[in-house]
């Protein structure tokens, strides 16, 4: 069996794994996922255009990043933001000073169609902030680059493709999901 790496593939493993975790850490800990991932988005960026004015375009740096097969200041700014990213989220949702109290008494049924919901939304807000900062792309900042490494990638994956067009729904859904949640939740006694 030959299978071709695509970025397609990727993104639906990325999704799977994702939506698989959700049903193991269940509605709560995704909620905090989530939330934890709107938090680290707009965190990541700020300290990555702090990165990229003050330390990314220092010669002695850049030797350095060498190393790692990173050849220019625009792919350490891209890396230092999805490194922080994921550092970010994995510690707001593991060591966060907050908790949700979504259980309720609804049918089995509802709330694994809810976790799945979940799953998919948390997914897709992570992959749209990767594809975002891969880019070259701020959501605080025009710091966007014309000469960007999804621009070969965009042409060719039908999935990068709605990534990056619908970035501000995948933005938008889970926000307006733990709204939804929020006021339709009835709390057991």
């Amino acid at each position: 069996m030959n299978i071709n790496l695509s970025w397609d593939l990727f993104i639906l493993a990325f999704f799977g794994v994702v939506v698989a975790y959700s049903f193991i850490i269940g509605r709560n800990q995704t909620l905090k996922v989530i939330s934890a991932t709107y938090v680290a988005i707009l965190c990541s960026d700020a300290v990555g255009n702090l990165f990229s004015t003050y330390l990314a375009n220092s010669e002695s740096f850049l030797k350095f990043l060498r190393l790692f097969a990173i050849a220019n200041s625009d792919q350490a700014t891209a890396f230092f933001k999805v490194l922080i990213l994921i550092t970010f989220i994995v510690i707001i949702a593991v060591r966060g000073l907050y908790n949700f109290d979504a259980d309720d008494s609804r049918p089995l049924s509802l709330k694994m169609g809810i976790n799945l919901a979940l799953g998919v939304m948390s997914a897709g807000l992570m992959m749209s902030a990767i594809m975002i900062f891969v880019a070259g792309g701020s959501l605080i900042s025009d710091v966007a680059n014309a000469n960007s490494p999804l621009t070969s990638i965009y042409g060719e994956s039908r999935f990068v493709r709605l990534m990056i067009d619908y970035s501000n729904m995948w933005f938008f859904i889970p926000g307006v999901g733990m709204i939804l949640l929020s006021l339709f939740h009835k709390k057991s006694a």
